[in-house]
């Protein structure tokens, strides 16, 4: 195991008693307005666009924020809560709103077997600690209290064609704190050609990291 992904463990292992309100959850968890279809127990988000590739999550509420499974099953909702791609959960969702009944699932397109080979999950989180923002956090963070470490919250989708939807990971890059911890960045990294783009959180969209460098002052 290499330097990068023991500090992304010893990060995790610290961080399971720092976020106490989602209980269950592999930190960090962020936390998102979504709009999705309950069905089965489980949130298959629809809404921001960046989550529509994911496999749907097992809904888990906050003991102290019940959740109405029979009230919600086979609606469209709108909700706050913690989005846990790692361990496959939608965490204590609260201000649930009901926009109607679920929409009808399109039928998928057969899956092409003449892909090429992704890079792995390990392959793109090297090329995250590599890059001159993460290094620069890294010298920034030296000898603080605070440390960075970074995470995988979203997968490609193994049948995803090469600059299609899906066809990436996510990654969430931030500093960890005794209490608590702090986005940094989240970018979106190609699964086959490990190009990095970063999601505007403002703006709700994913840009070219060279636009983002150029906005961000040195």
């Amino acid at each position: 195991m290499d330097i990068h992904s023991m500090v992304r463990v010893a990060a995790l292992l610290i961080l399971s008693t720092a976020l106490a309100p989602f209980a269950g959850a592999t930190p960090p968890v962020p936390v998102e307005t979504v709009t999705g279809c309950v069905k089965d127990g489980r949130m298959l988000i629809q809404a921001p666009d960046r989550f529509k590739r994911e496999r749907p999550l097992t809904i888990s509420p906050c003991t102290n924020i019940p959740f109405e499974f029979k009230r919600f099953e086979g609606k469209q909702i709108r909700a706050t809560a913690g989005i846990d791609h790692y361990n496959g959960a939608f965490v204590c969702p609260r201000d649930v709103m009901i926009l109607g009944d679920c929409k009808t699932d399109k039928v998928a397109a057969p899956a092409r077997k003449d892909l090429p080979r992704q890079i792995t999950d390990d392959q793109a989180d090297e090329i995250v600690w590599a890059l001159p923002e993460v290094q620069a956090l890294i010298k920034r963070m030296e000898g603080a209290k605070a440390a960075p470490f970074s995470m995988i919250t979203g997968y490609p989708n193994p049948d995803a064609e090469p600059g299609k939807p899906g066809a990436f990971y996510e990654v969430y890059v931030g500093e960890r704190h005794d209490t608590h911890t702090v986005r940094v960045l989240t970018l979106i990294v190609d699964a086959y050609s490990g190009k990095v783009s970063v999601y505007d959180e403002a703006a709700e969209k994913i840009i070219p990291i060279e636009e983002y460098r150029k906005r961000t002052p040195k």
